[in-house]
């Protein structure tokens, strides 16, 4: 009798372990299958995102200290959140080798947007222009051959090689 006791016991105690096992094995195999489904709507949303530099040139105002570079939204997705965006320059300035990024603002060394657009404000819609002016400190030398690239929260970038030259 005390070995049948001490058998239900055991039993009881080695089926409460393997439900519990059950327990975290099903938690997990939710847990990746969330993560997959987030996976898959990213590189959903990324598949329609394309966006390009408008025009051939990139223009460089007089004085150096500013880089124009207008982008286009191919996509077929809306873009925005700017703080988000990565700008980063590559350019030889008047004192050497520079290779920054550049954060979202109105201040020194740091770009900002301009949509010339009435139709969803502060969006990037698909089709749609934005100039991304960047205030670089030092300035930009002449003549010289740079880079700049933009990429998007969801991983899309845009590289623009620019040159720059005071006649």
């Amino acid at each position: 009798m005390d070995t049948a006791i001490t058998g239900l016991i055991i039993i009881t105690v080695l089926m409460l372990a393997v439900m519990g096992l059950y327990e975290h094995y099903f938690s997990a195999q939710d847990t990746i299958l969330e993560s997959w489904r987030e996976l898959e709507e990213r590189m959903e949303e990324k598949s329609r995102t394309d966006l390009s530099v408008a025009g051939t040139e990139v223009p460089v105002l007089s004085s150096g200290n500013t880089v124009n570079i207008t982008v286009r939204n191919d996509g077929n997705t809306k873009l925005a959140d700017f703080e988000q965006w990565d700008v980063i320059l590559q350019y030889t300035g008047t004192d050497g080798d520079h290779a920054a990024w550049y954060p979202y603002g109105s201040g020194l060394n740091e770009w900002t947007n301009i949509i010339d657009d009435l139709f969803e404000p502060g969006i990037l819609n698909p089709g749609e222009e934005m100039m991304i002016q960047v205030s670089v400190l030092p300035p930009v030398a002449s003549p010289t051959t740079n880079v700049a690239t933009i990429a998007t929260p969801n991983g899309i970038t845009v590289s623009a090689v620019f040159t720059y030259s005071v006649p």
